[in-house]
């Protein structure tokens, strides 16, 4: 072996040192957040998300179908009065959104839901929570009908 082959190999196998050290010493800036939210009737809705607080350290609001660049996951569930999980929801996988309603509006500095919100399921026998924090959500449940019918009502202050 040359003299300049084993220079070669040296300058890549520590470039590769650099490499990996530098993989292990970067902070991971993903952030897993869960809100609960409790409803006037004992209903729970707790969502589970994550997303990037490098590129999103203001307010993360998403009103889309497809592609969500700000959140990478999103999880709802519903519990009843007695604790039990009613239903549970994959709305983002991945960074894409799995139906085709969702609204959701997050202030990752405030910790704090704000605006409209849509999540949850979508069709007949499913349940979704809908509304304005500001105003008033609710908890829907899709019936055979087609028929929206309001299960609960719920506060709009969350609970971390």
């Amino acid at each position: 072996m040359s003299n300049f082959q084993i220079f070669v190999i040296k300058i890549l196998v520590g470039l590769g040192a650099i490499l990996l050290n530098i993989c292990f010493i970067l902070p991971a800036y993903a952030v897993t957040q869960e809100l609960q939210i409790n409803g006037d009737r004992g209903y729970q809705v707790q969502t589970i998300f994550s997303y990037d607080e490098r590129e999103h350290s203001k307010a993360l609001a998403k009103q889309e179908r497809d592609v969500i660049e700000a959140i990478d996951n999103l999880r709802v569930s519903f519990y009843d009065p007695s604790g039990s999980m009613i239903a549970s929801y994959d709305n983002i996988v991945d960074g894409v959104a799995q139906g085709s309603y969702f609204e959701f509006h997050y202030d990752p500095i405030k910790q704090k839901l704000w605006g409209e919100i849509d999540l949850g399921g979508e069709t007949v026998g499913e349940m979704y929570l809908k509304g304005n924090v500001a105003e008033e959500l609710a908890l829907i449940k899709v019936e055979a009908s087609g028929e929206e019918k309001i299960v609960d009502r719920l506060s709009a202050s969350v609970n971390r």
